[in-house]
């Protein structure tokens, strides 16, 4: 899932643009939404040195495709400047987006304001905002939690991530989160060898690829805000990152996160949080809306045209924790299914069709049993010829990951 703070303005403009006829209706009439194409401005830069992204492309109908490439907002001039007049340009990579020079950072104190001009010449400029450093990220924890599913019928028990932030009045008081975890797997039975379906039954054959090791990489799809304008003692406690549910931890043998904290203006923050409200308010299409949420972004030709996003400056500051499973909240370890704890290894004399069949036990336990070993495959070979399975979870860890250590994996 690769959604970031793009999948919120999206959400935010698909919803702004339309207007819906009050009143009760039989039948969902498209052409009864009045369309109107507005420009979104997805950007925002940092303190840290990287390649920044802006992304432009414009509002569509809610029965096309939001990803069609014909929306992007090709060809334009996209520049930054600070207030001393340092101007940095971003270069159209893609549709629509645009990069900073790799390893471009602003810097704290200054104010930044992102210019515009499309290849039809019309002109938009985001308004100066300062860049102010973000403090430290004190603590990264997790507690057992269970959440309420859909409607509150069903409830999920997992781990709850939260932070402290112990100097939190030291930025601008106003912060906005993200978010990535990777969960390491390391498989107890990779396979050597694999079974291989044919008109006969199964074919023997080895299995050369190293699927012992994965990872799987996820990342933040929400706004998560928190300010310290209301704490006393200038601190952040507790403050909600993530929640993972314990199916998460099921074939994981270590984990780490990383969280992002970017110390944004008060009126980013007023921004962000009016989406926030605008989504939990709005139940269904035919919903009084609350009006289109406008950003930090003008036409400098008419004042008349509405332009959606915002253009975020923010210092920021990361921190990033390692974990094994059993480092996770006691309560937590009671939910977990340890896969490969629970369906241990079987060595079979057998062929591989009567193992998968259950035929080596009486004919009133085969059913049940049939459908445990249809969880099994094929992962080694015992040295007078046995056929060694385990759970398929336990033999290829592509079952839950990918292949390939992230850079940043210690």
């Amino acid at each position: 899932m690769k959604k970031d703070k793009l999948s919120i303005v999206k959400s935010l403009w698909l919803l702004a643009v339309i207007i819906v006829a009050t009143g009760c209706v039989e039948e969902f009439e498209t052409d009864s939404i009045k369309f109107e194409k507005l420009l979104v401005v997805d950007a925002n830069i940092s303190d840290q040195a990287k390649t920044h992204q802006v992304r432009l492309f414009y509002t569509n109908p809610i029965d096309q495709d939001t990803d069609n490439i014909s929306n992007a907002l090709t060809g334009a001039t996209v520049w930054v400047e600070d207030n001393i007049g340092n101007r940095t340009d971003f270069i159209e990579q893609s549709p629509g987006y645009y990069h900073s020079p790799e390893g471009f950072a602003g810097q704290r104190g200054n104010r930044y304001a992102l210019f515009i001009t499309t290849a039809e010449g019309k002109n938009y400029q985001s308004a100066y905002e300062e860049m102010v450093q973000s403090p430290e990220i004190t603590d990264i924890y997790n507690q057992f939690n269970i959440e309420l599913g859909d409607r509150n019928a069903t409830s999920v028990p997992g781990v709850q991530f939260f932070i402290n932030v112990e100097n939190a009045d030291q930025g601008s008081q106003f912060y906005r989160y993200e978010w990535n975890d990777v969960h390491q797997i390391v498989v107890p039975y990779p396979k050597k060898y694999e079974a291989i379906p044919s008109r006969e039954g199964y074919d023997v054959a080895p299995f050369t690829l190293d699927v012992e090791e994965c990872y799987r990489e996820e990342r933040f799809d929400e706004l998560i805000l928190a300010t310290s304008t209301n704490n006393a003692n200038g601190q952040l406690v507790e403050v909600p990152i993530k929640f993972s549910q314990a199916y998460d931890f099921n074939v994981t043998t270590r984990y780490s996160i990383e969280i992002t904290q970017r110390s944004i203006s008060p009126e980013a923050y007023s921004y962000y949080r009016k989406i926030e409200l605008f989504n939990e308010s709005n139940g269904s299409l035919f919903d009084k809306q609350q009006g289109i949420i406008v950003g930090n972004v003008i036409s400098l030709d008419d004042p008349d045209e509405r332009v959606l996003g915002y253009f975020e400056v923010s210092g920021s500051n990361s921190k990033r924790i390692y974990l094994d499973y059993t480092a996770l909240d006691p309560e937590i370890l009671a939910y977990l299914d340890r896969t490969c704890e629970e369906y241990g290894a079987i060595q079979y004399s057998g062929s591989i069709e009567d193992f998968y069949a259950a035929n080596d036990l009486p004919e009133s336990l085969r059913g049940s049993e049939a459908s445990k070993r249809s969880l099994y495959e094929l992962f080694d070979l015992g040295l007078t010829g046995e056929y060694k399975f385990a759970h398929r979870f336990c033999t290829d860890c592509r079952r839950r990951g990918s292949l390939g250590k992230p850079e940043y994996w210690q």
